[in-house]
């Protein structure tokens, strides 16, 4: 479990079944999301993408993942501005936090 989501998870909550339910499906959903995200962007469909990144920052604020909020928030821009470079950088940052998980 990511440091900073236990940190997080813990002052939310404290009961550590809830805390490792919650990050357990966190992992999951984030897992299930990159193949969708990748697919999008390979599409080049901005709109897709942009709900994609949207549930994805959802998920990391509600765990207490900055940096992979943080991703999807830029992420979410790229996709706005259809700037296909830039959305690349960026999923594949989230990406990265998402090995982490």
């Amino acid at each position: 479990m990511k440091q900073c989501c236990k940190a997080y998870l813990t002052e939310q909550f404290g009961d550590e079944d809830v805390i490792n339910e919650i990050y357990s499906e966190y992992a999951k959903s984030m897992q299930e999301k990159i193949p969708e995200l990748e697919a999008a962007l390979t599409a080049e469909n901005w709109a897709v993408l942009d709900t994609l990144a949207h549930a994805v920052k959802g998920n990391a604020l509600a765990t207490g993942d900055n940096d992979s909020a943080n991703a999807a928030i830029a992420l979410r821009i790229a996709a706005k501005m259809s700037n296909k470079d830039e959305a690349h950088t960026h999923f594949e940052e989230l990406k990265k936090f998402a090995a982490e998980i």
